[in-house]
């Protein structure tokens, strides 16, 4: 834009970017704009931080809480990744300490993504819908853990719900003196022989990553909906559930981290035969480059006027060189 006239001005625009957005705490927003998984992605990097990481129940109910039974579908930050890793289902990560049996894992069914641990010690991926006894914990203040075993025999996503209803979660064994815990519980004899008994504890495996490398295997899963598509998505009609979706499909989302704001000043030197100094002559001129970015395909800003130290915003040419000079 370009003002003609014959007095010239200096003037100084701030251009402030922002972006309008549902504000929740620990620093997550609620987007209601329909985009596909990626954009979203692209959107929350370029806006806040990334999509949301989720590290466990409270979190995944003030996002619930939030869409307030208005929205299905929402997108969070988690996708499929190109290899599987055993996790700890209490959110605790990768597992660092194993005690698989020799040979073990080795996935023989094409569905043993959960592990057992057996009176001997050792640990076996099995089908997760075989029916067994399972192991909770609680976690004490001084970050021991406290196990307790349940006789009944449960399905490991059924032996999942009853310890995050009852205790801090299904087990977790971090440590040669926890699994020997685990050992005493579950261990059994019959008649002369000595026979093996085996219980769930939170071991798991899947290949879902986090969008901002987050480490948290927390996993809130709808029952039979991992096989839709290879990104995740709070199901706002499934008591907040997860299901997995085709990447491309639309749907709102959330973004974590705070929102960016990004400044340009801009400085303007004006040829005018009016004095923009005045509020209404200012105020057009700022409407008009207002307008004038909008034809440019810019969105999400504020325009505003800053004023330098004596509290002008315009001066004129001549006395800020004079300024200037005895500045030096």
């Amino acid at each position: 834009m370009q003002l003609r006239g014959v007095i010239p001005f200096i003037g100084i625009v701030l251009w402030l970017q922002r972006i309008g957005a549902y504000l929740l705490p620990q620093r997550y927003s609620f987007m209601d704009i329909p985009l596909s998984w990626y954009e979203a992605q692209r959107f929350c990097r370029v806006k806040f931080t990334d999509l949301v990481t989720i590290n466990n129940m409270y979190n995944n109910n003030k996002l619930l809480d939030a869409l307030g039974g208005q929205v299905s579908l929402t997108w969070i930050g988690l996708h499929r990744g190109a290899s599987d890793r055993w996790m700890w289902a209490d959110g605790g990560g990768e597992a660092l300490f194993t005690r698989w049996t020799e040979g073990e894992p080795n996935q023989l069914a094409a569905d043993e993504w959960c592990a057992e641990a057996s009176s001997s010690g050792r640990w076996n991926d099995v089908s997760c819908a075989e029916k067994k006894d399972f192991i909770c914990y609680d976690r004490r203040d001084n970050g021991k853990h406290e196990f307790t075993f349940y006789s009944e025999k449960s399905s490991w996503e059924d032996s999942l719900e009853w310890c995050r209803k009852r205790h801090t979660n299904m087990a977790s064994v971090r440590t040669d003196e926890e699994n020997l815990k685990i050992v005493d519980m579950i261990k059994t004899w019959t008649g002369f022989f000595g026979v093996h008994n085996e219980a769930w504890i939170g071991l798991f495996r899947d290949a879902w990553m986090w969008s901002d490398g987050g480490k948290t295997s927390f996993r809130f899963w709808l029952r039979g909906a991992t096989s839709g598509g290879n990104c995740a998505s709070i199901a706002g009609n499934q008591q907040g559930r997860w299901v997995a979706l085709n990447c491309n499909q639309k749907a709102t989302f959330f973004c974590q981290g705070d929102l960016k704001k990004k400044k340009m000043v801009i400085k303007m030197k004006l040829n005018s035969d009016v004095d923009p100094s005045d509020s209404k002559t200012s105020d057009i001129l700022l409407k008009k480059l207002e307008t004038n970015l909008r034809l440019q395909q810019m969105t999400d800003f504020k325009l505003g006027w800053r004023s330098e130290k004596r509290g002008l915003v315009f001066q004129r040419y001549e006395e800020q060189e004079v300024a200037q000079k005895k500045g030096c």
